[in-house]
């Protein structure tokens, strides 16, 4: 009795149980309309209030099935963008205030500026959700409410072999509610920046690759002229570089060639990596330095070496850029409808079979395509992976 009596005391201007009403009421006064807040800024009219949300993203949502199906369930932006949990959910909220900033000075506010940027946006939201093991998606979907007989039977294959691999969804759903942006624009950015740094990057060290396919030439004023060529060095070739005249570079190549297989040229012993093809005036001028055969397939191989001149462009020193662009290749081309297999769970050489069974479905012209393939057998099983060729 004394406690409440004091509580309700005269003896201040505001009895202190007064102020601890007020507190108290204004706290769930506060907290009411910070949630109302929060709750507001969830709904489906208030995300696509901007004209960016409604003229790109909005329109390609409403055709997906997330938007209209049989069930009549329909899963709104927050529900795949905004945690549940109140402390993600405030940490997103928090990350908005970014978004509000790019609003005002108009990052995106065309269509062209949109399409610009979308890939740039679509990975950032892919890494969040790969990072949290599709948080947001498992909200409504999980393994165990799923019934695989009803499902078609190529899905619940791939599905089945998801919950297996304890793959996450944004693995092989990319683009399941919005257009998915063209994904060779990240790696063909990057491609163009290789270009201009390979204008300087020959000065730079004694041992280069190539950044694509060039020409070589068996003597200085061939190259001079640019007359006939002597063969051809591929992509992500090593060469060490012997001597320099203005806009050419004499260099050494070195690798291995298959007994009686006198054209091309190997990165390594036993695997099919190609380094070089070459025309039949550079036969002669092959030096070999050793010869071994490989115990597994008794085929006899030769370690050679050839030196040549070559231009100085797409030359690059550092040969880790140069895989982080076929990183970006490789993410790009076949990490849309699946999870990105990992390079070292093949072997270099079954690589070639692996990557030609999925050609048709990735959108590399022939250049490409060969550096690719090479990227994934220079970071396969048997040759060393990314730790020896990076």
């Amino acid at each position: 009795m004394k406690l409440w009596k004091a509580l309700w005391s005269k003896t201040s201007i505001y009895p202190i149980g007064v102020l601890l009403v007020g507190a108290f009421s204004f706290g769930i006064i506060f907290w009411g309309g910070f949630n109302t807040a929060m709750e507001v800024t969830n709904s489906l009219e208030f995300c696509t209030s901007c004209h960016e949300m409604e003229d790109n993203v909005y329109q390609e949502y409403k055709k997906t099935v997330h938007y209209s199906n049989p069930s009549g369930v329909r899963a709104i932006c927050s529900d795949c963008h905004v945690p549940k949990d109140w402390f993600h959910k405030t940490v997103r909220k928090i990350k908005a205030s970014k978004e509000v900033y790019h609003k005002v000075i108009g990052t995106i506010d065309t269509k062209e500026k949109f399409e610009s940027h979308r890939l740039e946006m679509a990975q950032r939201v892919w890494a969040e959700m790969e990072a949290n093991d599709s948080r947001e998606c498992r909200n409504c979907h999980s393994w165990d409410a799923m019934d695989f007989d009803k499902q078609h039977e190529k899905a619940a294959k791939q599905m089945k072999k998801g919950m297996a691999e304890n793959q996450t969804c944004i693995s092989c759903h990319k683009g399941i509610a919005h257009k998915l942006p063209d994904m060779s624009q990240g790696y063909k950015r990057l491609f163009e920046d290789l270009v201009i740094q390979a204008k300087t990057d020959a000065d730079k060290s004694d041992h280069l690759v190539t950044l694509q396919t060039k020409s070589f030439y068996l003597n200085e004023d061939s190259a001079q002229k640019q007359g006939k060529t002597g063969g051809k060095l591929l992509a992500a070739t090593d060469v060490e570089v012997l001597d320099r005249n203005g806009d050419l570079v004499k260099i050494a190549l070195k690798g291995w060639q298959q007994d009686q297989v006198d054209r091309v040229i190997y990165a390594l012993r036993g695997q099919r990596i190609f380094s070089a093809t070459l025309g039949k005036q550079s036969i002669d001028k092959i030096k070999r330095i050793k010869t071994e055969t490989d115990e597994d397939t008794e085929l006899v191989w030769h370690q050679v070496s050839l030196e040549a001149w070559v231009t100085r462009d797409d030359l690059l020193a550092d040969k880790k850029q140069l895989w982080s662009y076929a990183d970006e290749m490789y993410s790009a081309s076949c990490a849309t409808c699946h999870s990105r297999p990992d390079p070292g769970h093949n072997l270099a050489n079954q690589w070639i079979g692996i990557l030609k069974a999925m050609k048709r479905f990735i959108s590399l012209d022939k250049e490409q395509y060969r550096f690719l393939q090479k990227y994934l057998q220079f970071h396969a099983k048997d040759t060393g992976g990314a730790a020896h060729h990076g």
